[in-house]
């Protein structure tokens, strides 16, 4: 090894802790400390903490599915829908004379050896319209695949639109539509929920009972409350439970009390109609499942009945 590559090799060693002394510290995430504690501290915690204006709107819509609703503009897609299919027809009016003006047959009765120019663009014309128009309606369609809002979710975010204030005035006028959208429940959800929450609110228990140490940090607002949904859901299968043991076991104890088989009859008539009743207001049952619901309790107090001595 000649002596200019170990002179070299010495000073780039002795220059190594002298370099790494100068380079700022970093840490596992590959950031320098420094810079990655001011990133983790400008992370703003709650809504308030975003500024007012789209920025806070977003946090706040983002933040629960409850407050997750846009317009579906349902008129202006039916109106452009409406305009693309009189285009379409006044395309195939113009293919049709262009048709029936054909002298030359085998124009009509071949591609590859059509030369009327005329029909070919119009062709071509139909097949871009034909394309945009299916876009448009498929994605029209889909739109109904999602969920209104509940009327109580509408009416807290436009609550909190005429609080907070967060647009002006002229680009906040879209709040008082009543075509908004939301996005689907993942799991089934009825008014029970609804009604949890509301119960739970005028009673004061609701902090402690549908919220999590999550939900209490969303929001400074005491007027803006978040619920966790997987509590919420565990309280209404819990009500919905007792409330369906109920129905049949307090029909039971009834009916060992009366003697009188006509009575008897009319017991099971009151409760087969509250039965039927809270299926069909407290669930999101469909029509034949309410009906396959109520008639199957009515013929097991039917038969219960047929056992009493």
């Amino acid at each position: 090894m000649s002596s200019f590559s170990i002179l070299r090799a010495t000073a780039s060693f002795l220059a190594y802790p002298i370099l790494r002394s100068r380079l700022p510290a970093t840490s596992n995430t590959g950031l320098p400390r420094d810079e990655e504690s001011q990133v983790g501290s400008h992370v703003p915690k709650q809504i308030e903490d975003y500024p007012r204006g789209y920025p806070r709107m977003a946090a706040l819509q983002s933040s629960d599915p409850t407050f997750t609703m846009f317009r579906r503009f349902a008129l202006l897609h039916v109106r452009t829908l409406l305009l693309a299919q009189d285009e379409i027809c006044y395309l195939e009016e113009q293919l049709h004379d262009i048709d029936e003006k054909e002298r030359t047959q085998l124009y009509l009765s071949s591609r590859v050896y059509d030369e009327n120019s005329e029909r070919q663009t119009v062709i071509r014309e139909i097949k871009t319209k034909l394309r945009e128009y299916d876009d448009d309606l498929d994605r029209f369609f889909k739109q109904y695949a999602y969920h209104e809002p509940t009327p109580r979710s509408l009416q807290s975010f436009r609550g909190w639109m005429n609080f907070t204030k967060p647009l002006i005035e002229p680009e906040a006028k879209f709040i008082q539509s009543t075509d908004f959208v939301s996005p689907p429940h993942k799991v089934e959800e009825g008014y029970l929920e609804e009604l949890v929450e509301i119960l739970a609110r005028k009673s004061g228990i609701d902090d402690g009972l549908l919220k999590t140490e999550r939900e209490r940090r969303q929001s400074s607002d005491p007027d803006l409350h978040f619920y966790s949904i997987r509590r919420r859901r565990v309280v209404a299968r819990i009500i919905l439970t007792t409330v369906a043991c109920s129905t049949l076991l307090i029909p039971t104890a009834v009916l060992f009390i009366v003697p009188n088989r006509g009575a008897r009859l009319g017991v099971i008539s009151i409760f087969t109609v509250l039965f039927g009743s809270i299926v069909a207001l407290i669930t999101q049952a469909r029509r034949h499942d309410i009906f396959a619901a109520t008639s199957a309790f009515a013929a097991v107090m039917v038969v219960f009945v047929s056992n009493i001595p």
